[in-house]
């Protein structure tokens, strides 16, 4: 598990990287026989090594290196010799065969190593098999010179790099690196290690872990440190007495170096060996170091799924009669958890309690009246118009170690209310905001003012207090004080280029940062802020215009590194795009649908519910099924706006919102229901127009022109509608959304066939036709 290979292939599927795994079985007895006689050469007389060739298979099952291996001690028994008379090998089929019934072909090589190797050299196998497939001549070297700890282990007190020679001139070694050598092959460890008793060998593992823990200096036992440890657990019982607690701090250290590698299950053994080191009695004797590795294994047991060992070690810890500030980890992990199964009550009421045992203020689990919210806001606004972006970067670091931990516990506790309870969201930002600028900075305060400027761009209009709380957000998250900045970027990125930058920049934008920040939460194992970078691009490729068939590709591969992850509700968030590209590509067969998406995130999450339906106002109209929009519009008890507020699919559901409005307003019989769907269309379309001419949002100018079309068209205005179409596909033709290109023509070919001019109308549906068809929506194409 420690190999660089395996921790590379695992990093590159938690990247969402798929690899291809050949595996290579044996050889059939025809490919046996050819090896044979090509080994033999013999190419020109296969026939005459048939019956060699068939108890050649029998005897290795077409294992290439048994094969290898097994002629090899044929001609060293002279059972297979070369007669330079015929100038061809000869052999005795009866003999070899009796060497069949005599030997198995499993201990051809270890007894090839007693009779051939020398004794010393004997030794640095064994060393060196234990150490892995490679390892370094030096540290094997060391372990050699320590004769009173391991007598068998040399008969000298040095390793002369003869030794080395002889290995790699028999072939049974081979150097990877200047400083490192491997086995030439698996089976050449896996025979060197049965040069040691079977009985001895744990008890041989476990002295080599002893003595090369003693002899080396801290630098060198950090680069070998999961290779010394894991040979010294071999036995944790026969570690003596007063190396069991300088033991169990070397498992600490080995496990949260795993678990930074990305190796949470290594890291889970680490910190169980350390634990059973210690026994009940760290508790008393070694309480921080037993609470850490309680701590520790718990969030490792989270990463590997092993949720019944995870709730253990938290009940064991939460039961302890010990201060809160000990057991803020455990509940972090508890909440975390809690959170990939979407108990957003759970996580609420957890949260809050533990503020109120840190005596930090606590906010009730209930919806916030507007009054309230307005009241917090014009204070936290107050406040932050005494202090400027620079103040805001270099105030003092906060000493308080219960206002650190109570910031951190508002962080978990805001992505639980944003999907169960949103009005109480603001109140907790503002107490983030307010709590930073009394008491000072931390890691919290990044997310905090990241947060705010969120509030101040989306909810209360203020663009230009934004972009400076944004600007102070990135000043303080390259501050060399701020902790943990992992997590800090995984949740500042996502929240800046989620709910701020698409405002006033253009979308393909975001894109890159948000792979940043999925990397930044994977590395810090903040799992939570990680998936949801990755259904936050997932959004905006879809809205970019990427090629349909790609992105396909990147929504697979992210949907399955969420569910790798244990991340219902980013992966949800995906499936939704993911069947909305199979659906335009004519792909989904049926395998999944938005029903089933909604059930398998549970109900109670608004935040999928809200997506689900945006995906469907989505399809809906790019398929101009206009009738299902507005029946769809007319169903709705809640606005899914108000679970997106900022965000990109809010700005995007308002202008497909008024769209269908205004297509209903078209379509409608009776006066007052077109009266009623013309008004909330114009609603709807002010507010683009607002959010262009106030922030400058350079994503949605081509959705206004088409609303201005479609208005213009309903007005019998002809010509300004037909500039605003054509003003429609070139902006979006300029601005790279080739989707929205294809449905600015499709509309412009329904208006102009409704108008009865037949040349335009095939104008634009070729037009239409064209950038569908680049986009990769072949459902679309008629």
């Amino acid at each position: 598990d420690s190999h660089p290979l395996t921790l590379q292939l695992r990093e590159g599927a938690q990247l969402g990287i798929s690899t291809t795994t050949i595996d290579i079985g044996n050889l059939d007895p025809i490919h046996v026989k050819s090896l044979v006689a090509d080994v033999l050469s013999m190419e020109d007389h296969e026939d005459a090594v048939s019956t060699l060739a068939a108890t050649v298979q029998k005897k290795t099952d077409g294992n290439v290196f048994y094969v290898l291996l097994f002629l090899r001690s044929l001609a060293e028994e002279e059972l297979l010799q070369y007669n330079f008379g015929t100038m061809r090998w000869h052999w005795d089929d009866e003999a070899v065969k009796a060497k069949l019934v005599t030997q198995n072909v499993a201990t051809v090589l270890v007894d090839l190593l007693r009779s051939s190797v020398s004794e010393s050299s004997q030794n640095a196998l064994k060393v060196a098999a234990c150490l892995g497939t490679s390892f370094s001549p030096s540290v094997v070297a060391l372990a050699l010179g320590e004769q009173d700890d391991v007598s068998s282990l040399s008969d000298t007190g040095s390793l002369n790099s003869s030794y080395f020679d002889e290995l790699k001139e028999a072939g049974l070694l081979e150097r990877e690196s200047d400083e490192v050598l491997r086995f030439a092959h698996d089976q050449i460890q896996l025979s060197s290690l049965d040069l040691i008793p079977e009985n001895h060998r744990i008890s041989f593992k476990s002295k080599l872990g002893g003595i090369l823990m003693k002899k080396m200096d801290r630098d060198r036992l950090d680069d070998h440190l999961f290779e010394v440890v894991s040979l010294r657990n071999s036995c944790t019982d026969a570690v003596p007495g007063d190396e069991r607690v300088p033991m169990a701090k070397m498992n600490l250290r080995a496990g949260m170096k795993a678990a930074e590698n990305g190796s949470f299950d290594m890291a889970k053994d680490y910190f169980k060996a350390g634990r059973e080191l210690l026994g009940d009695a760290g508790w008393k004797d070694e309480p921080d170091m037993t609470i850490q590795l309680y701590s520790e294994g718990a969030n490792a047991s989270l990463f590997c799924g092993s949720l019944d060992t995870m709730g253990r070690l938290i009940d064991e810890v939460l039961a302890k009669d010990i201060p809160i500030e000990a057991k803020l980890r455990c509940y972090d992990i508890k909440m975390r958890a809690l959170t990939a199964a979407s108990d957003w009550a759970q996580i609420i009421d957890i949260g809050m309690d533990v503020r109120r045992q840190l005596g930090q203020p606590v906010i009730r689990n209930k919806p916030v009246p507007l009054w309230k919210i307005m009241k917090e806001y014009r204070k936290t606004d107050r406040m932050l118009k005494k202090v400027t972006t620079d103040d805001i970067a270099t105030m003092p670091q906060v000493k308080d170690k219960k206002v650190i931990m109570g910031q951190l516990i508002m962080e978990r506790i805001l992505q639980a209310v944003y999907h169960a309870q949103p009005t109480m969201m603001p109140i907790i930002v503002f107490n983030m905001v307010q709590t930073s600028i009394r008491h000072g900075n931390n890691s919290s305060a990044c997310v905090a003012f990241a947060l705010m400027a969120m509030l101040y761009q989306s909810v209360f209009g203020n663009p230009s207090k934004a972009s400076d709380l944004v600007v102070a957000a990135d000043q303080l998250l390259s501050s060399p004080d701020v902790q943990e900045v992992g997590r800090v970027k995984a949740r500042s990125i996502m929240i800046c280029y989620c709910f701020v930058h698409h405002w006033h920049s253009p979308i393909q934008q975001t894109l890159a940062p948000f792979i940043e920040g999925y990397q930044a939460g994977l590395y810090a194992g903040e799992t939570e802020s990680a998936a949801y970078n990755l259904s936050s691009r997932s959004i905006h490729l879809f809205s970019a215009g990427r090629p349909l068939p790609a992105l396909q590709h990147e929504l697979e591969s992210f949907a399955s590194v969420c569910a790798q992850l244990n991340q219902t509700p980013a992966q949800s968030m995906i499936r939704a795009d993911l069947l909305s590209v199979r659906k335009l590509r004519n792909t989904d067969n049926g395998e999944d649908s938005f029903d089933a998406i909604a059930i398998a995130s549970t109900n109670s999450d608004v935040m999928i519910r809200a997506k689900i339906v945006i995906s469907r106002m989505e399809l809906f109209v790019f398929f101009q099924d206009w009738s299902s929009a507005a029946q769809l519009l007319r169903k709705l008890e809640e606005d899914p706006r108000a679970a997106a507020v900022g965000s990109w699919v809010y700005v995007r559901y308002t202008f497909l919102e008024s769209l269908v409005s205004f297509k209903a307003a078209q379509a409608a019989s009776s006066w007052a229901t077109k009266r009623r769907w013309k008004k909330r269309g114009i609603r709807l379309m002010k507010q683009l127009h607002k959010w262009i001419s106030k922030g400058g949002n350079p994503n949605i100018v081509h959705s206004l022109h088409l609303l201005t079309a479609e208005l213009a068209a309903m007005k019998g205005n002809h010509s300004k509608a037909k500039e605003s179409f054509k003003k429609a596909a070139l902006v979006a033709t300029t601005n790279g959304f080739v989707q929205d290109k294809g449905l600015a023509h499709a509309l412009a070919s329904s208006y102009y066939a409704g108008q009865g001019d037949q040349y335009w109308a095939d104008y634009h549906r070729t037009n239409s036709q064209d950038a569908f068809r680049e986009w990769g929506a072949t459902a679309l194409l008629v």
